[in-house]
């Protein structure tokens, strides 16, 4: 018998990416994208009659760029809210893509990848126990996403420490990106539009042609080995993930470690941080540009698992039809109970 079918939709600052997997999470077998635009019922519109043509499915799972309101019963629950794109404030996306009457799980777009990548680690040997993570993903915006006693952290509405004020490094006169809320916040100075402008490109897009030794390289090491030492400092968590489109560059990985090390200057005496074990600590992210889609993916199975409690996702098989890494069934084993994003209750379809 086939397993359960996912639908998810992530929506991030420039683009929205639409899939369909099956099985598990990682196995997308139809995927698309739709520019995130100015016109938001037009865009949901696009997206609903994509997703009506794959159907069915049996559940749905939205990420979505921020602020959002996630407190199931609230009166804005659903709705992007306070965003810096104006004509997508106070939208209700949740109630645009909830319409196919499946189970459908509903987050932001950091913390559904945070709680894949705090499953996948807890799932390796060796990490037995482990309760915490978090994600940052540095791209058109910065964006952190909290794993805390293994369940997404939300408190008062969900952390925004992409905007955290970090201290200027020394001869730094970058006042922030023109109209930042928070002009001295970690997105307005490292995000790829920040450091476009501090390299004096016309566009984000050219920062992949700068070479590694470019001066514009130490900022990012400097504000994202700064996120990094909050959260150390703040949360703990047992392994941070960095990802999005600035991190592709993976020679930033060993710079950050080392600046992180060196701020801390060994204040915090375990292993992760002060030994070679800080290699397993700061990491990429396990799907590289899929995160996010399959943080979305992994809400959808989540909100599948709550309205059907007992249901078992099927062991994942190679592209071969031979049993993948073990590691992949119980990473989707355990996302199932530990996922915690908000989730709307229904019954299931007779379709399963």
């Amino acid at each position: 018998m086939p397993g359960p079918v996912f639908a998810a939709v992530e929506l991030g600052g420039m683009t929205i990416r639409v899939a369909i997997a099956e099985g598990t999470v990682e196995n997308i077998v139809d995927r698309t994208t739709f520019k995130t635009g100015t016109d938001p019922a037009a865009v949901m519109s696009k997206i609903v009659q994509w997703l009506e043509k794959k159907q069915p499915f049996d559940c749905l799972g939205v990420a979505s760029f921020g602020p959002i309101d996630p407190r199931q019963g609230s009166a804005t629950f659903g709705q992007i809210t306070s965003t810096p794109k104006v004509a997508w404030r106070n939208y209700d996306v949740l109630a645009a893509l909830d319409v196919f009457g499946v189970p459908t799980g509903f987050d932001t777009d950091v913390n559904a990848p945070a709680m894949y990548e705090y499953a996948y680690a807890a799932s390796q040997p060796g990490n037995e126990g482990m309760s915490s993570a978090a994600y940052i993903t540095v791209g058109t915006g910065v964006g952190i996403g909290l794993v805390v006693n293994g369940k997404p952290v939300h408190g008062m509405l969900h952390p925004e420490g992409g905007h955290m004020p970090y201290p200027n490094p020394d001869g730094d006169t970058f006042k922030g990106t023109p109209g930042a809320t928070i002009p001295n916040g970690i997105e307005s100075n490292v995000s790829a539009g920040a450091l476009a402008l501090r390299a004096g490109l016309d566009h984000p897009d050219g920062l992949q042609g700068l070479p590694d030794s470019h001066p514009v390289w130490e900022f990012a090491v400097h504000y994202l080995a700064g996120a990094c030492v909050n959260l150390a400092l703040l949360a703990s968590p047992e392994k941070i993930v960095l990802g999005g489109g600035v991190l592709n560059r993976v020679s930033l990985f060993p710079r950050i470690r080392a600046k992180v090390q060196a701020v801390l200057n060994g204040y915090l005496q375990v292993d992760q941080i002060t030994t070679d074990k800080i290699n397993e600590w700061i990491v990429p992210g396990t799907h590289g540009p899929d995160a996010g889609i399959i943080g979305a993916l992994a809400l959808a199975q989540a909100a599948l698992t709550d309205a059907v409690p007992g249901l078992e996702e099927p062991a994942s098989t190679a592209a071969d039809g031979n049993a993948a890494d073990s590691t992949v069934g119980p990473l989707a084993s355990l996302a199932l109970g530990v996922v915690a994003g908000v989730v709307i209750q229904r019954i299931i379809s007779s379709s399963l």
